[in-house]
């Protein structure tokens, strides 16, 4: 019989991104001049996990390159071009590590939320493909209600952008009404939320609003009081299969 697992108590991360600093964010391979606010650092510190990245006006990442992990990105504002695709807010691009893709430019200057398989690294290439997922408008992806443990859940619009075949990791983008939940749970990967939109409590202590970020570590209990007086749009990613366990 397999033990349970060891759960953590009041282990949750929950800050405003606006407050941290932006540092020079230069991955090997990569053209100077991006500047990042680390959301996540990977556990052993040596690598960001994710960031909200500026691209100054002009800027570009050089030519075709190849990343060593895979790299997805959200544009929070601004305008962004993947080789011949030029995105704007609510896009949202996948670049399987290993595969060779067209430069990372802005023309005008943009935010990115940028998360990471692992520390980047850049291999120049003679050509290379936009995305291996791209969604122009994440609101246009479909959004059927969703079934969690066998419920159907009302009044969460779920869009599932991404899907790692490999490993199990998702991206989602949710758009969660006013709701109370139903109390302390726990999944067993990391989960990690950015709220785009509105006003969202992980608990009685902490209110998200646009700008904030909330890490959930595996097997860490947490949702002590979830809930939403009136809705909040979010960007939510996991690192494996996701499952929702109640305590």
């Amino acid at each position: 019989m397999n033990s349970p697992p060891a759960l953590r108590h009041d282990v949750s991360v929950c800050f405003d991104s606006a407050g941290v600093p932006r540092a020079p964010f230069t991955p090997p391979g990569w053209r100077a001049g991006a500047l990042a606010r680390p959301l996540r650092r990977f556990e052993d510190g040596g690598g960001v996990r994710s960031a909200i990245i500026t691209l100054p006006a002009g800027w570009s990442s050089g030519g075709a390159a190849a990343c060593s992990t895979t790299q997805q990105l959200y544009v929070l504002q601004g305008e962004v071009a993947l080789g011949g695709e030029v995105l704007n807010e609510r896009a949202f691009a996948v670049r399987a590590g290993g595969t060779a893709f067209a430069a990372l430019a802005s023309p005008s200057g943009a935010e990115v939320l940028m998360i990471f398989d692992a520390p980047p690294a850049f291999t120049a290439a003679d050509s290379g493909a936009v995305a291996t997922v791209l969604h122009r408008d994440v609101l246009e992806v479909p959004a059927p209600v969703p079934v969690v443990n066998g419920v159907a859940v009302t009044g969460l619009r779920r869009r599932t952008l991404w899907v790692d075949p490999a490993s199990g990791a998702d991206t989602r983008h949710l758009t969660v009404g006013a709701f109370e939940g139903k109390g302390p749970n726990w999944h067993p990967v990391h989960e990690e939320i950015f709220c785009l939109d509105g006003k969202i409590g992980p608990d009685d202590r902490r209110i998200l609003t646009a700008g904030w970020f909330l890490h959930n570590p595996a097997f860490g209990v947490h949702g002590y009081h979830e809930h939403s007086a009136a809705g909040a749009v979010l960007l939510e990613w996991h690192d494996g299969p996701w499952q929702l366990n109640y305590v």
